[in-house]
């Protein structure tokens, strides 16, 4: 079966989460406009279920990630926090948590790397499925910049359904 045939076998819709991470966000300092944009985007593949914005905070990451789950949520998107300062602890927060980790990543760079050229090497943008006993979650942790958040739009919008079908086997 090749690849059009298991995008026609997929999902048509799905509940979705979008966490913002910045602590500047959190606090009010600045204008969230990546979380607001992939809200925009996916209500027009889905119900958007959650959003909110959080600090830079494992902890705090992981309880929004919670609460996107509690509320339904099959697909949750995560922007900032994918880079490399000390304070960029998005992907540390979920990682752990992914039975299997998609190629995202790879795909997500190499557009990034033909958009900004070799500045792509600054993002860790991942994605993951994540097992519950009952439920099994897709999660994609993108930059926070609005372009960076586009590039990761043009393939989750292309891929969330097929990648559904093929993790609830």
């Amino acid at each position: 079966m090749g690849v059009e045939e298991h995008k026609k076998e997929a999902p048509r819709t799905f509940k979705f989460g979008v966490i913002t991470v910045s602590d500047k966000g959190a606090r009010g300092e600045r204008e969230d406009k990546a979380g607001p944009l992939i809200v925009e985007e996916l209500s027009k593949l889905g119900e958007n279920v959650y959003y909110k914005i959080v600090p830079d905070d494992k902890l705090e990451i992981l309880v929004a990630l919670f609460e996107a789950v509690n509320k339904g949520a099959d697909v949750v998107v995560t922007t900032g926090g994918t880079g490399i300062t000390s304070t960029d602890v998005t992907i540390e927060a979920i990682r752990p948590l992914f039975d299997k980790e998609l190629s995202f990543g790879e795909i997500f760079r190499l557009k990034s790397y033909e958009e900004i050229g070799s500045a792509a090497i600054l993002t860790r943008a991942t994605a993951g499925i994540i097992r519950g006993r009952n439920r099994i979650i897709v999660v994609f942790a993108l930059p926070g910049s609005v372009n960076a958040v586009k590039t990761g739009l043009e393939i989750i919008k292309s891929e969330a359904f097929h990648v559904l079908k093929h993790a609830r086997e």
